[in-house]
């Protein structure tokens, strides 16, 4: 087992406070998604939310990497809970006036993705640093299982509130949520970070651009970046834009988005308990199961095009959960073993831009693939043309030894 991890306090205590704020933070997904779907009854305008709730990862990670080496990560943690906390009970009470809009949906979720893009390194960051730098693989592993436990939870919470006491007041419940964390860490004391390299860089770009450069020099960083910007792609294509199964193919409601979605939260946390039960995973090795879920997930992608069963698409996102998670702990474990802490925030800024901003483009065109050709289809060409990029992939980077 890989739960070592869990024998300090700091990370014991951060896990547990977390769990609670990431249940909310997939309630509120489910219900933004669904505010999405009800407000316009366009696919594209689904799409559109989701990526707009990504795409500051693509521009501000790798800018708050850089602060997150600079600044003491604790408080940059708590105060980013505290603005998602914030930001969260502002639209609730928007939308308990009555006064939202697809645009103030839109800028609601950009705003709460800018946050979360600005939390990630912070987070990234932090985590390792509660816990001693020998159990950095169980870090990993039970964090990605957390994560997903919530995941799980999380979604089937948010239908569930929305059915019982409307969008509205389950958005305000989601943003208590975001307290808990807060309060945990105001009381915390990571470990100091380690100083084993020289100090940054004077000038806050240059610091940023020797991150980068430090993780494009590191080989194995660099095909994971890859792999994880393929699967990403492919997977979270679908899994970001589930209201376009749920509701707009099979017409399931609320209850059917929650549903579907907390069934890939089910495969996710299938897949984090597999890699915490897994023996510690072995630093600087691609893993046969890693290379395998890679060239699996755009592959089942496409297989969901063909399906008009609820329960059997149901059935693929289950597997679809799990692969994405899989390929994603797994790589992340990789990164996290392969960098020193002096570079580790600029390098998961990074790592979070690629994992993250790939799914936003996905969610994309996924949307507008959708509106011209159908669901189905666009899942069919979006799987088989990352498969056949995937499986280039592999092939160069096996010839390249």
């Amino acid at each position: 087992m890989n739960v070592v991890a869990l024998k300090s306090p700091p990370f014991r205590s951060y896990i547990f406070s977390l769990h609670i704020a990431l249940n909310g933070f997939w309630a509120q997904r489910v219900i933004i998604g669904w505010l999405a779907w009800v407000l316009t009854d366009s696919p594209s305008f689904v799409g559109l939310v989701a990526f707009l709730n990504f795409v500051p990862t693509l521009f501000v990670s790798p800018l708050f990497g850089v602060v997150a080496d600079r600044i003491d990560v604790r408080i940059g943690s708590i105060i980013s809970y505290g603005c998602a906390g914030i930001a969260t009970a502002l639209f609730a009470w928007i939308c308990l006036a009555g006064a939202q809009t697809p645009l103030l949906l839109a800028g609601f979720s950009f705003l709460t993705g800018l946050i979360s893009a600005a939390n990630h390194p912070m987070r990234m960051s932090l985590t390792p640093r509660l816990a001693p730098p020998d159990h950095l693989s169980s870090v990993v592993a039970l964090t990605a299982l957390n994560f997903n436990l919530s995941r799980l939870i999380g979604p089937a919470v948010g239908g569930a509130l929305i059915n019982i006491l409307g969008a509205a007041h389950s958005l305000m419940l989601t943003a208590l949520c975001y307290g808990v964390p807060v309060a945990a860490l105001w009381f915390m004391r990571p470990r100091d970070r380690a100083r084993d390299t020289a100090p940054p860089p004077d000038s806050y770009f240059g610091a940023l651009l020797a991150g980068w450069a430090y993780a494009l020099r590191l080989p194995l960083v660099r095909t994971a970046l890859i792999f994880s910007g393929i699967g990403a792609l492919a997977g979270r294509s679908v899994l970001e834009t589930l209201p376009l199964l749920a509701n707009g193919l099979f017409e399931r409601g609320p209850a059917g988005l929650g549903f579907m979605t907390a069934a890939a939260g089910a495969g996710a946390a299938g897949a984090a308990i597999f890699k915490a039960m897994s023996a510690a995973q072995t630093p600087g090795v691609f893993q046969t199961q890693t290379v395998v879920t890679l060239l699996l997930v755009p592959l089942l992608v496409a297989g969901l095009g063909l399906v008009d069963n609820f329960h059997v698409a149901t059935g693929i996102v289950v597997l679809l959960g799990g692969g994405v998670t899989l390929l994603g702990v797994s790589l992340q474990a990789l990164v996290q073993m392969a960098i020193d802490d002096h570079h580790r925030g600029r390098v998961m800024g990074l790592w979070t831009t690629v994992s993250i901003g790939s799914g936003a483009f996905g969610a994309v065109i996924m949307g507008v693939l959708a509106d011209q050709a159908g669901v189905a289809l666009a899942q069919a060409m979006i799987g088989l043309m990352l498969a056949g990029l995937a499986i280039f992939m592999v092939m160069r980077f096996r010839s390249l030894g």
